[in-house]
């Protein structure tokens, strides 16, 4: 392109169409660099529209001119509504973009609803359930996928199992929501409407809720094969606060007060952002906010947790891990669970998990009289909900315990009252109506856990 003699900064006089203008802009050695359009904006008055072209590009500037005047006159005769450039190009973007690239874009960019990152299991979940409908729609554009795609999907077959089916419905429905969603940065949304037009499924029975808390003599099989440096970790999580295996493998010398018998639970463990590589304690500490808790360490305990830390910890330095592993810095939740695997076919419990420990600390706790608010204190649980129906298992015995103790105090003192004053059929009549309410009572209480259950 031949230099001009134009003064640096200057423009040359402004080449006008009957409607908006095209401006050749120059940089500082005076060359031709842009060719600047400008027309009023027919919406927002008072500010202008503009778009950049190539220094070769004149001709198809001044096309583009004409092609915007042509959009403001239907829109200003009520024809058409006008649309800003900028939207334009981002809705047709829109139709040229693939489903897989936008839910791959919507994964890295997923955040917690406190505006925190995903990391570890969260997001390693995140991708297993983004697996489980990818198949059926990564070869559609996002604007071609219809309510009719995604049924045949819905109604379709899916052996990975109903909970993983539940929870790839609920992201899937949560894809297309952020797509129906202005940006952040005010662009509109690339879809209208969400096509996931269809009810999420209910939550499946767990088959984990049937399993039995573990027993005194199971506790100390599975203690008595699990690795010396992380035999601890069964009595933790049992009989000290229900630690879930992120928060065993997260402790550190200085969590423990055993002068104060207190157990803190500060943070757990993860393996970064992109959950890769070794494990490392976690940069958002714990799962939840109500995570983070003092338990009291049972008296019990004491002796065995002050052994443990002399034995193998780092005791000047308060955030030595309480569990050393062998070859790296940080005890990884796989190797504990793996640890843990081996010793309960020795106890006898191949049905165990490690996290169903919680749960029995959970259970064992209620049957010694603690209540629902201090087992959720003890959980760090915010959900009255999911500490009954998760964490909260029926024991057959102690149930049948508690109906024999109910019935037989009733008709004690319905019989105790019958002797004194009435006669024989009163006695009868009293006592049958005192069963009534115990029926009652059994049948309210086991509707109530239904509704529970149902609502949760």
């Amino acid at each position: 392109m031949p230099k001009t003699n134009i003064p640096v900064g200057k423009v040359m006089s402004k080449p006008r169409s009957q409607w908006g203008t095209v401006i050749p802009r120059y940089d500082d050695s005076g060359s031709l660099s842009a060719w600047q359009v400008r027309y009023p904006n027919p919406v927002d008055h008072g500010k202008k529209v503009q778009k950049q072209f190539k220094p070769h590009q004149e001709h198809e500037a001044h096309v583009w001119l004409e092609n915007e005047h042509h959009l403001v006159d239907l829109h200003t005769k009520g024809i058409q509504t006008w649309v800003h450039p900028r939207d334009r190009m981002r809705r047709e973007r829109a139709n040229q973009m693939m489903f897989k690239e936008y839910v791959e874009q919507w994964a890295v960019e997923y955040t917690l609803l406190n505006g925190e990152r995903i990391a570890g299991g969260t997001r390693r979940n995140l991708y297993l359930d983004i697996a489980h409908f990818m198949p059926a729609f990564e070869g559609l554009r996002l604007t071609e996928i219809k309510p009719r795609h995604i049924k045949n999907w819905y109604d379709g077959p899916h052996p990975e199992g109903q909970w993983s089916f539940r929870r790839a419905c609920m992201r899937l429905k949560a894809v297309f929501r952020s797509a129906t969603t202005m940006s952040m940065d005010g662009s509109p949304p690339l879809l209208k409407d969400n096509p996931f037009i269809f009810p999420i499924p209910p939550e499946p029975d767990s088959v984990r809720e049937d399993i039995p808390p573990v027993t005194p003599k199971q506790l100390r099989v599975l203690a008595e094969n699990m690795p010396d440096y992380t035999r601890l970790t069964v009595f933790l999580s049992t009989l000290a606060g229900g630690l879930r295996c992120g928060e065993l493998c997260g402790l550190q010398v200085g969590d423990i007060d055993l002068d104060n018998k207190i157990l803190r639970v500060r943070r757990s463990i993860n393996r970064g952002h992109l959950d890769r590589g070794e494990a490392r304690f976690a940069k958002t500490k714990t799962k939840t906010k109500r995570s983070v808790r003092d338990l009291p360490i049972p008296d019990a305990l004491v002796d065995m947790i002050r052994e443990h830390l002399h034995t193998f910890c780092d005791l000047d330095d308060p955030t030595s891990p309480v569990f050393v592993p062998r070859r790296v810095k940080v005890m990884s939740q796989t190797t504990l669970e793996a640890q843990f695997a081996r010793a309960r076919k020795k106890a006898g419990r191949s049905d165990l998990m490690l996290h169903d420990l919680r749960a029995s600390h959970a259970t064992l706790l209620m049957l010694k009289g603690g209540t629902l608010r201090e087992v959720m204190n003890q959980l760090g649980h915010a959900s009255e909900k999911v500490a009954i129906k998760h964490y909260q298992r029926v024991v057959a015995e102690h149930q049948r315990q508690i109906v024999n103790l109910l019935a037989d105090e009733f008709l004690q003192e319905a019989y105790a009252e019958g002797t004194q004053t009435d006669s024989l059929e009163d006695i009868v009549n009293v006592t049958e109506q005192r069963v009534r309410e115990l029926t009652r009572m059994i049948a309210d209480f086991k509707q109530a856990i239904d509704e529970l259950n149902l609502a949760s």
